[in-house]
């Protein structure tokens, strides 16, 4: 328990002392290419040495750089400490908070200091970056919106392709497809061919229309809610999945997911693994969680991965 609290204290340190020289000196930016590819795939997730995941951020960069300094990703200096970790963000990363663009611009970075280490952090799309991309302007938005007032960040910055950020939220993918797991923020993977999927995902952004109802609509991979509640429902996506030559999916979008709040939860022998854990003020601002899969090989096996745990501001369990 000492040790949880000292490396809270020590991040919240550490976040008082970078978000004063964020303000006092310029973000140098990680490139960002302005095409989108649609979805990732990573054939044999055994190139990495374990493999973690988490959603819906929501703007809590103090959350963040806590659970990430006590779980050893990162160290007090914002340096990846993963090795060859492969993290994935499953979406939502802003909004609600009060701290969004901290996190855009940390992630940002964190991207190619993990690639120097043989590791990898790839950012999804969740809702909320999809409809501030098609609006700035809607009420979700707010929040941000304000933030960027408040530290004089032009919107031009956060939505244009030829700015850094603007790039960088425009080049998140829709999907990863990892081994026979696939991530994706509400889950609800479509009844189509995954080559039509991911044709379909990279046309839609590359094109920049984040209004297509392939994102937009209510039951899309990114907008879908309590699906979980109907087993007809389970079964189906479950049935797709295996049709596609996946086992499981790991996604956030629903804090309660499976009845469980404030926690990484999981059912149907671990096909449908659900990751938001509450991170977002309306939900609670709590730490939040990382899925890992300790043994990355396991996501090659149509079998529940052995190896699964959560890890919490430093204190794995089995999930």
């Amino acid at each position: 328990m000492k040790k949880i609290l000292l490396g809270v204290i020590v991040a919240t340190i550490c976040f008082s002392f970078w978000a004063g020289a964020q303000r006092a000196a310029p973000v140098k930016f990680a490139i960002f290419p302005s095409n989108n590819v649609g979805v990732v795939e990573i054939p044999n997730p055994q190139i990495y040495s374990r493999i973690v995941a988490i959603s819906d951020i929501h703007g809590m960069w103090q959350n963040l750089f806590a659970l990430l300094v006590t779980t050893h990703l990162i160290d007090e200096n914002m340096n990846w400490l993963g090795g060859k970790t492969l993290m994935v963000v499953v979406g939502d990363c802003i909004d609600k908070g009060p701290d969004s663009l901290y996190v855009i611009d940390f992630l940002m970075n964190l991207v190619p200091k993990a690639r120097l280490s043989g590791g990898n952090v790839i950012v999804l799309l969740g809702n909320h970056e999809a409809e501030f991309l098609a609006d700035p302007s809607n009420p979700k938005a707010a929040d941000f919106l304000a933030e960027l007032n408040r530290k004089r960040v032009p919107l031009e910055q956060v939505v244009s392709p030829a700015f850094p950020r603007g790039a960088f939220l425009r080049s998140m993918p829709l999907a990863a497809r990892v081994g026979k797991f696939l991530f994706v923020h509400a889950g609800l993977y479509p009844q189509l061919p995954w080559v039509n999927f991911a044709s379909q995902a990279h046309l839609v952004l590359d094109s920049g229309n984040y209004g297509n109802d392939f994102l937009a609509n209510p039951n899309s991979v990114l907008e879908a809610k309590d699906w979980w509640k109907d087993a007809g429902t389970r079964l189906a996506l479950e049935a797709n999945l295996s049709a596609n030559g996946m086992y499981g999916v790991v996604f956030g979008h629903m804090p309660d997911a499976f009845n469980v709040t404030n926690d990484v939860a999981q059912m149907d022998g671990k096909k449908l693994i659900k990751i938001d854990s509450g991170m977002a003020p309306e939900a609670g601002a709590n730490p939040g969680h990382f899925l890992v899969f300790t043994t990355p090989s396991q996501l090659n096996n149509a079998a529940p991965p052995d190896a699964l745990s959560m890890t919490r501001q430093g204190v794995s369990h089995p999930l």
